[in-house]
């Protein structure tokens, strides 16, 4: 009988154990994407991975989905802990650090209403009167960072708050086209009925899928909190939990190919 008991003592002091070790002292404020199957209506891939990262560190949670810029400027500030579905640069290292969970290829969605001739990079970069959309505060990686530079210097750009708005603007002929992931295009086209007025290229077929991470705080999270939470995420790929939760909203092929190694 005391063993027993000793059993279920440990059993009942592990979630706090950990929540000791891996949680800051306030609940975790997670910043949402509200971008295709990333996160919509209080669902999505990030709110299961976030609801699984919550089972098993033990820490309160408090959660929002602002605008993806704002979403930084809390990060910086230390207002917001984990931005989820986060891309790395050179400037957000400087406040955050990243733990990847998932990766996917970003492809270009264009509207069929762009000429054949216009559709491979460089006919569409040397056409100036094509505009580019893009959601404020967004980064994509790679050769589209500094492609995207160009844009923003030649002042092509048209901004949207957010991935949703993004797509309505490109229904309506604001500009062109636009970059964005199976998880974010599947979804965003359905919604609005326009996955026959759209082509999907991919101007950039040799740089490697980006990998989306958790973005936690430097301000908020010790080195070893940290270390933490990326024992537990990858203890998630490890026992397949990540790829079941990628698979209810993936395809079977997709959802295998955004699992990262």
């Amino acid at each position: 009988m005391r063993i027993a008991w000793s059993i279920l003592l440990l059993a009942l002091a592990a979630p706090q154990a950990r929540a000791a070790g891996l949680c800051p002292p306030q609940p975790v404020r997670i910043s949402f994407y509200e971008a295709g199957l990333f996160y919509f209506d209080g669902k999505g891939i990030d709110r299961e991975v976030a609801d699984e990262l919550q089972r098993r560190t033990g820490c309160a949670i408090e959660t929002s989905a602002p605008p993806r810029a704002r979403a930084y400027v809390w990060l910086e500030s230390g207002e917001t802990d984990i931005v989820m579905a986060a891309l790395n640069n050179p400037k957000r290292e400087q406040y955050a650090v990243f733990v990847p969970y998932m990766q996917q290829r970003f492809v270009t969605v264009m509207h069929r209403d762009v000429p054949l001739d216009k559709v491979n990079l460089a006919a569409f970069s040397g056409d100036t009167g094509l505009r580019f959309g893009v959601v404020r505060g967004v980064t994509y990686g790679g050769g589209r960072d500094e492609w995207f530079a160009k844009m923003e210097s030649e002042r092509r750009l048209e901004l949207g708050a957010t991935l949703p708005t993004l797509f309505r603007m490109l229904k309506s002929k604001r500009f062109a086209a636009m970059f964005a992931a199976p998880a974010q295009y599947e979804k965003e086209l359905a919604d609005l009925g326009m996955r026959d007025q759209v082509r999907l290229v991919d101007w950039f077929p040799n740089d490697p899928p980006p990998t989306r991470c958790l973005a936690m705080s430097r301000k908020n999270f010790t080195p070893a909190q940290v270390r933490g939470w990326a024992e537990v995420v990858q203890g998630m790929k490890a026992d397949g939990s990540l790829k079941r939760i990628l698979a209810k909203y993936l395809s079977a092929d997709e959802a295998a190919k955004a699992v990262i190694k």
